[in-house]
């Protein structure tokens, strides 16, 4: 077990924010062996990145663990409106997690997510969601133990 921390990135301009970059494209590499999924283009962690950098900590919040001074980790959360027909209530929406294998069970994500649920109870939401891929069991154990529950299945047809 290593020292980490967890850090809210709350500028466009933090220096550890291009240390997602690689860490997304790995996230996505895993996504991939666990079924289907619309890939990460070249270069979209970097669009993903510029277009989250200006809402950081209005829309979105992007926080990271560092280990040895390396950003060994991230998730992001953004804010989401139900629709009026709804009620329109404020929902988040954890839209990536990513811890890098050699620092899981360490507790980071769940400090990660932790970072979040913060932010998103200062942010008065009324319920938060994820979307994992169905073939991701160890996902669907960790929000479980978090106190999520399963609510919808999303069906995807491609071409």
């Amino acid at each position: 077990m290593s020292d980490w921390r967890i850090e809210v990135v709350s500028s466009g301009s933090d220096q550890h924010i291009a240390a997602v970059d690689p860490l997304m494209g790995a996230m996505y590499a895993e996504m991939r062996e666990q079924g289907p999924v619309v890939p990460l283009m070249d270069g979209g962690a970097r669009i993903w990145l510029d277009g989250i950098r200006s809402g950081l900590e209005r829309f979105g919040r992007l926080s990271i663990a560092i280990s040895d001074g390396q950003v060994v980790g991230f998730a992001h959360g953004a804010l989401k409106l139900l629709p009026e027909h709804q009620g329109g209530a404020r929902v988040g929406h954890v839209t990536h997690v990513h811890v890098s294998p050699d620092h899981r069970r360490e507790g980071i994500a769940r400090a990660l997510i932790t970072s979040l649920d913060e932010w998103f109870q200062a942010k008065q939401v009324t319920s938060t969601e994820i979307h994992i891929l169905v073939g991701n069991e160890a996902a669907r154990a960790f929000w479980e133990r978090l106190g999520y529950a399963p609510e919808l299945v999303q069906y995807a047809r491609r071409g």
